[in-house]
């Protein structure tokens, strides 16, 4: 019966470890230009530029969008949408963003597995607009 109890518990606490890291990617957004007001645009519009250089017309830098989760659970894929989605409620029509930074050691994967938070995957991306490209931009959202 004692056996049962714990192996329950046991069994209970790696259940809610796994679903408390599963919980997702953590996004954060800081205006960098606040004299600069756009309306809201679509995750679809939003162009990715690997450096400051691809960018094909002048720009106006709107903010910072960080976007964090862990190693284990999140994919590449989940933090640029979330970077999309961060550029896109500040009005931007595209991003310029840095490599993801990955913090896997063997233990800190295998700490990540139980729950313990303890590696992660970080992006970072600065929104922008690009008057130019409002075109581009009208054809993917429609008229916002």
């Amino acid at each position: 019966m004692i056996r049962t109890n714990a192996f329950k518990a046991i069994t209970l606490t790696c259940a809610l470890a796994v679903t408390a890291a599963c919980a997702g990617v953590r996004k954060t957004t800081t205006d960098v230009n606040p004299s600069v007001q756009r309306s809201p645009t679509c995750a679809a519009a939003i162009a990715v530029y690997n450096s400051r250089s691809e960018v094909p017309y002048d720009y106006y830098e709107l903010a910072w969008v960080e976007a964090e989760g862990n190693s284990v659970w999140t994919t590449d894929n989940q933090l640029q949408t979330q970077i999309r989605n961060g550029a896109a409620k500040v009005g931007a029509n595209a991003v310029i963003v840095n490599p993801v930074e990955q913090s896997k050691t063997t233990i800190k994967v295998l700490g990540e597995a139980i729950g313990t938070s303890s590696a992660t995957q970080k992006t970072s991306a600065l929104a922008i607009y690009m008057p130019a490209d409002q075109g581009r931009v009208t054809t993917a959202c429609g008229n916002r």
